[in-house]
């Protein structure tokens, strides 16, 4: 069966702006978005720019809009997303400068989770401590810290954040998740110090609610459950 594909195209050497461009594509069974790109690439235009690695839901590389929303190449069945349409459209996360094609900048995002120490600070290191998380924290604690591990900084619920389109200084889920690891980390030391970086202004109290971000979450993190337990945090 074929099917139209259509896919934004930009490069900046050549272009001052991108376009859709359509394609044709022979579906396969089990195909996913990321199958559907290789088709393209190797079979029409090797000059298709899009990332991938792991192929397993497990980098987050590969993360793009398919059919309006952002998730993951790799993850996304062809067959799901002609049910929603009949074509398939593929365009760059969106509040990401594009480099080309389906490739974007994420080093804004990459810079604001390096601002908030994404790492442990103690005291003293004591390398043959242990501690279970389960004796500090209560259930739901334990499981949201989990889920915020389970992060793989995909940009998906930054892209689709509404609250980014009106205030692009926004923190942004992913960002929280990340603080709301090292917040809740009973071994942290530098509770106050975190409180403050997450109250300052754009952070998370700004945000809105939408839930945009738990729609599109491939991991299923929960990030506006963690920015309300940081909410709460710092109201305490």
């Amino acid at each position: 069966m074929e099917f139209k594909v259509k896919i934004y195209r930009y490069n900046p050497e050549k272009e001052n702006s991108g376009a859709q461009v359509e394609y044709t594509a022979q579906f396969k069974p089990g195909m996913s978005v990321l199958d559907l790109l290789h088709q393209i690439h190797d079979e029409q235009d090797a000059t298709l720019a899009y990332r991938y690695s792991c192929r397993g839901a497990i980098c987050g590389t590969c993360a793009i809009k398919i059919n309006g929303q952002a998730r993951l190449a790799c993850k996304t069945q062809v067959n799901d997303m002609l049910k929603e349409s009949d074509a398939v459209t593929l365009e760059p996360l969106t509040h990401f400068d594009v480099i080309k094609d389906l490739v974007v900048d994420q080093r804004t995002m990459w810079q604001e989770i390096e601002n908030t120490m994404p790492w442990l600070v103690r005291e003293k290191e004591l390398a043959d401590e242990r501690m279970t998380y389960e004796t500090h924290l209560d259930k739901i604690h334990l499981d949201q810290l989990n889920r915020s591990a389970d992060c793989i900084k995909c940009g998906c619920c930054y892209a689709d954040c509404p609250k980014v389109d009106d205030s692009p200084e926004f923190i942004g889920p992913a960002v929280s998740i990340q603080i709301y690891k090292q917040v809740f980390d009973p071994r942290d030391t530098q509770l106050d110090s975190r409180k403050e970086m997450s109250s300052r202004e754009n952070g998370v109290f700004d945000c809105d609610k939408h839930a945009n971000c738990v729609k599109v979450c491939p991991k299923d993190c929960r990030p506006l459950r963690a920015i309300t337990f940081i909410q709460n945090k710092v109201n305490q």
